[in-house]
């Protein structure tokens, strides 16, 4: 099953989830925040994030299963920095700037047309399960075609057939994207 699949099931699945043999009980996870990916006049793989109360010390992308066997996703880049940042904030995947630093340059696949997945890691800061910030993934085909100031989020398309993917991108204004933050 292709790993983009496995995590539209497990995002939008019950309580305790099936998928690929492998049992997720979704009552450990705290979701919060919002995440889109965009792409500067550069050229360069942006990440806007809305992290809420949680704090975000890296941002890891892997590969998408395109032409891939087994497991895992192989890591592509890994954005960390020693100032975890909160809030509405952007972090420079291809050319970081401080505060965030490369600990893993980013390596795009080599095929523009495969996905890249985008998730922001937290610190554990505000709830005993594991904070988890929705996370991301284009191609930098699907990237390059974006107008100034649009940036892509993964929605999961509950009317998907058998041989249609049952999560789509959808194209947002930037000014626009404003994730649900709880009291």
């Amino acid at each position: 099953m292709n790993w983009l699949r496995r995590s539209a099931v497990l995002v939008v699945g019950a309580l305790t989830v099936v998928s690929c043999g492998n049992y997720i009980n979704m009552n450990d996870f705290d979701y919060r925040g919002g995440f889109a990916v965009g792409m500067n006049d550069a050229g360069d793989v942006i990440a806007h994030i809305e992290a809420c109360q949680y704090r975000v010390t890296a941002v890891q992308i892997v590969q998408g299963r395109e032409l891939l066997g087994g497991e895992p996703n192989p890591t592509l880049g890994r954005i960390v920095t020693d100032q975890p940042q909160t809030g509405r904030f952007e972090v420079n995947l291809s050319r970081p700037q401080a505060p965030w630093r490369a600990e893993q340059p980013l390596s795009e696949p080599p095929n523009p047309a495969h996905i890249m997945i985008i998730s922001p890691e937290t610190d554990g800061t505000t709830s005993r399960k594991m904070e988890v910030i929705k996370q991301e993934s284009a191609s930098r085909t699907v990237l390059e075609s974006l107008s100034p100031g649009e940036a892509i989020i993964n929605v999961w398309n509950k009317d998907a057939g058998p041989t249609e993917e049952p999560v789509v991108n959808e194209v947002v204004r930037l000014a626009d994207f404003h994730p649900e933050c709880p009291a």
